[in-house]
């Protein structure tokens, strides 16, 4: 009986597969990552929404303690402390009149009589305070407090006060109010710029406030419920059965208040459905991006692999159906002048005894500083032209070959001496060059401190070898290459006459 043979698969369809076992790795990366950052996003978010119920608890507690601190300094003047109401009152008045954001200030006993409000000219018959009992705990305990809300009786709004103990001949004996309409809290709460169907509350325990952005408050329970149903306006989620799965709280200082910003589980969730879905969209483009890819990539190569079997074939045969003098050796050919193309190229743009860019090369480097310092007027800049001194002498009496030593050395000395930004090279014979940009005012230390330190470091190969270094700095000019390796060469002779083994800076002016 004759064994199967196993069928064989092509060439293309291992190129399929093995394209495909290695997206799985990816695919799963990708999951993994979509996942990691849904989870991210949601964090972002909680931290978010914790991050603005701290804002606004802050706002509060700041507005607040701002008005305590006026009340305090009040009952700390000899008005208050010498039971002097009429001048208390006087105070109060110039106080709210000098702070636009001051509404009204009260004084009230410990029966609940309201003494004196900013609102009523001094002496006119006022009633009571609907809210003595604060007044009463505030000059028994001596501690600022505010209140819960009240109809003013007065000022026939919706307001809470904010109250210090007065204290006559060191007695505890009245109350003074800021009185603070519940519009004003209001304001302050709409200051903190709330995402679309965030809800922010303000509560004095569990007592709402007031609201801004419609919301339904709740605790960890779905039966425990912060704001009462006064507070609930009727919105999709509702109506649909959404309930908040998120809620901030943040106290207000010590006052006993509470800030709390809620979202609703549908406005919360939709962003991550958004990116999961732009994810999943995106990532089905790629697939079939690679599958397209990956087909037809596995059709060229099949293609030439089998033209390559098909000309390999003939050949054994000693009948080629192709031109194998064009499919062989010129690929062989175009390959040798590429590397021998690479090969005189980097020789040319090398210096193949110090390592350094060539000349060409330096002035193709160079001219990007150039162009970066032309396009950043706050960038300067400088072009250092470095010639030994003594070298000839080197030659003469220790032979070329220290002399190439020498060379090395300075090369070394040279990049050791300059920042991974600036640009070296060699430009012939023992001349260097050095190019450089930084900031306007940083230009002139910057070459100052590189080339006091090529000139100390090249002093020290000893030899009787020195450096002398002319430096052309351009930081109020627009930066010309070929200008400034001029005016560099020139200050280095400057520095040659003026004894070598030293470095001169010229500054180009040239407008």
């Amino acid at each position: 009986m004759q064994a199967a043979i196993p069928s064989k698969i092509s060439f293309r369809a291992w190129l399929l597969l093995l394209s495909a076992f290695a997206s799985l790795p990816m695919i799963f990366f990708s999951v993994l990552s979509v996942f990691f950052l849904l989870e991210s996003e949601r964090n972002t978010e909680k931290d978010q929404l914790t991050r603005t119920a701290a804002a606004l608890a802050s706002a509060l507690d700041s507005h607040l303690a701002a008005r305590a601190s006026m009340l305090v300094a009040m009952t700390n003047g000899d008005a208050a402390r010498s039971g002097d109401l009429a001048a208390l009152y006087a105070h109060a008045v110039r106080l709210v009149a000098a702070t636009p954001e001051l509404f009204a200030i009260a004084l009230v006993d410990g029966e609940g009589n309201i003494l004196f409000n900013t609102l009523r000219p001094y002496g006119e018959a006022l009633p009571q305070t609907n809210d003595p009992e604060a007044a009463r705990r505030i000059i028994t305990t001596g501690q600022p407090q505010v209140s819960s809300t009240f109809d003013g009786t007065i000022s026939h709004q919706k307001v809470t006060s904010l109250g210090v103990v007065v204290r006559v001949h060191d007695q505890p004996r009245y109350c003074l109010r800021a009185i603070v309409p519940i519009t004003e809290l209001g304001a302050i709460l709409s200051q903190q710029y709330l995402p679309q169907d965030w809800g922010v509350v303000l509560l004095d325990g569990d007592k709402p406030i007031v609201a801004r952005h419609p919301l339904v408050l709740r605790k960890t329970s779905p039966d425990e419920t912060i704001a009462p149903p006064a507070l609930e306006v009727p919105n999709k989620q509702h109506k649909n059965g959404g309930e908040l799965i998120e809620i901030a709280l943040e106290n207000v200082g010590t006052w006993g208040w509470r800030v709390a910003v809620s979202v609703p589980e549908t406005a919360f969730v939709r962003p991550l459905r958004l990116l999961l879905l732009q994810f999943g969209l995106a990532g089905l483009v790629c697939l079939l991006a690679s599958i397209f890819a990956s087909f037809w990539l596995a059709r060229r190569l099949s293609h030439d692999i089998n033209a390559l079997a098909v000309a390999s074939s003939a050949l054994a045969t000693g009948h080629p159906s192709f031109d194998e003098v064009t499919i062989i050796r010129e690929m062989g050919e175009v390959r040798a002048c590429l590397l021998a193309a690479r090969d005189r190229e980097e020789q040319a743009l090398t210096d193949p005894l110090t390592g350094m860019p060539a000349r060409a090369r330096f002035w193709e480097l160079a001219g990007e500083l150039e162009r970066q310092s032309q396009s950043d007027m706050n960038l300067g800049l400088a072009v250092m032209f470095i010639d030994l001194d003594g070298f000839k002498q080197v030659n003469d009496r220790y032979g070329h070959d220290r002399g190439d030593t020498i060379l090395g050395a300075v090369a070394g000395i040279i990049r050791e001496s300059v920042r991974s930004t600036d640009v070296t090279g060699r430009l012939g014979g023992d001349e260097f060059a050095v190019c450089l940009t930084a900031r306007r005012g940083h230009l002139i230390p910057a070459a100052s401190s590189m080339a006091e330190r090529i000139v100390s470091k090249v002093r020290e190969l000893g030899y009787g070898i020195g450096c002398s270094i002319g430096v052309s700095v351009c930081e109020i000019c627009s930066p010309d290459l070929a200008r400034a390796l001029t005016l560099a060469d020139k200050a280095m002779y400057e520095a040659k006459r003026l004894g070598k083994d030293r470095y001169v800076i010229h500054e180009d002016t040239t407008a």
